[in-house]
């Protein structure tokens, strides 16, 4: 599979017409139950694991040049996604995809613990935050198939990480463009879940060092420096919310109200403004203004499962209901086509063109919608 191929024709095939269509005259599907949605979701996700045929997941659908090849990265944190699918459906196929993942993982980690950067066979550089977001992956997999392998995949992944730490406790080497990353507070996540299941007392100091240096790039604000992948970039609403969560999940874990402040705070910025301003845009400057005029879909299906995360702590129902609010609109954005290339995916930017993964349907954005219409679920079942 070639990994870009493009062919802007394929812009006018009747299908991808059809969402263009949608998107410009600002059309959004009909809402059906979240069972619907949330299968549909599932399905694609094991549809683009299908198109692969090597025991990953496809990065994701281009409008312009197909299917990527597989995407290590989030093929990892996609297992916990399935397994937790599973465990409300008992739908198999996610049970053997989740198995299949985690092995094809083990099979292509480098000698020195690391993941690849980007796709498989194109690049050969191992990368911090890919290796972080693959040892959730493994972890959940080892917890539901207690295969030792997956387990000591992920410590090998662990110390990559400790090795290529600064001192500073922030990672600069295998990074996107060396430099370092706030948003590798997710990174820290990993290897606190890692360390409770280890023990290992190393993985928690290198977490708690650059959770400490991340508190360093909170202005008073309440807004992160250092989340983009290039300086003096307005970071996407998808960036903002790893931090978000890193800082929410390892504060939860620690029990440190100091991290739990950090993402509450940061996400009740969030908050205020669709309250006020009734939409996310996709960006945001060190002032929480914006620029842009797309939604970073990705990114709101993350702020939802922050804001409902935060409701479960201090049940305060503004986060719930617009929480909910954010769930309703991504149910009614999902594609759903006869083109099984997209039925039930998320797209990368509303509308399709926007600068964020432009005429693409990402893995991850559908990773994360179904993750937080679990979790609504859940809430509410409560």
């Amino acid at each position: 599979m070639k990994k870009f191929d493009f062919n802007y024709l394929n812009l006018f095939k009747l299908s991808h017409l059809n969402l263009l269509f949608k998107d410009f005259f600002e059309i959004n599907g009909e809402i059906k139950s979240d069972y619907f949605h949330l299968r549909k979701a599932i399905d694609w996700l094991l549809n683009a694991k299908n198109t692969t045929q090597n025991g990953g997941i496809s990065l994701g659908y281009s409008l312009i040049s197909g299917w990527f090849s597989s995407y290590p990265e989030t093929s990892g944190y996609i297992v916990p996604t399935l397994l937790d699918y599973y465990e409300i459906s008992k739908y198999k196929f996610c049970l053997k995809s989740s198995r299949d993942i985690a092995e094809w993982l083990c099979g292509i980690q480098f000698r020195n613990g690391g993941f690849p950067k980007g796709f498989l066979n194109f690049e050969q550089n191992p990368s911090i935050f890919n290796t972080g977001q693959i040892i959730f992956g493994l972890l959940k997999a080892y917890n539901k198939f207690e295969i030792n392998n997956f387990l000591k995949s992920a410590i090998k992944a662990g110390e990559f990480l400790i090795n290529n730490q600064e001192k500073n406790g922030s990672w600069i080497k295998y990074t996107y463009f060396n430099n370092p990353h706030t948003y590798n507070v997710r990174t820290a996540w990993a290897l606190l879940e890692l360390y409770s299941l280890s023990d290992n007392k190393d993985f928690l100091n290198a977490a708690l060092k650059n959770l400490n240096w991340a508190l360093h790039q909170v202005n008073k604000n309440y807004w992160f420096c250092n989340n983009s992948f290039y300086k003096n970039q307005d970071p996407i609403l998808h960036f903002i919310c790893y931090t978000i969560r890193g800082f929410l999940e390892a504060g939860l874990i620690l029990e440190d109200e100091t991290f739990i402040t950090v993402a509450t705070k940061s996400a009740s910025k969030l908050l205020d403004y669709f309250i006020i301003n009734r939409n996310i845009p996709a960006t945001f400057n060190f002032k929480w203004e914006s620029q842009v005029n797309y939604l970073c879909l990705t990114g709101l299906a993350q702020l939802a499962i922050i804001w409902l995360k935060i409701y479960l702590m201090n049940k305060e129902k503004k986060y719930l209901e617009n929480s909910l609010k954010l769930n309703t609109l991504l149910k009614s954005i999902q594609t759903i086509s006869k083109n099984k290339n997209f039925d039930g995916a998320l797209k990368g930017s509303h509308p399709i063109w926007g600068n964020y993964m432009k005429f693409i349907f990402p893995n991850w954005a559908t990773k994360f919608f179904c993750d937080s219409i679990m979790l609504e679920n859940k809430i509410l079942k409560i």
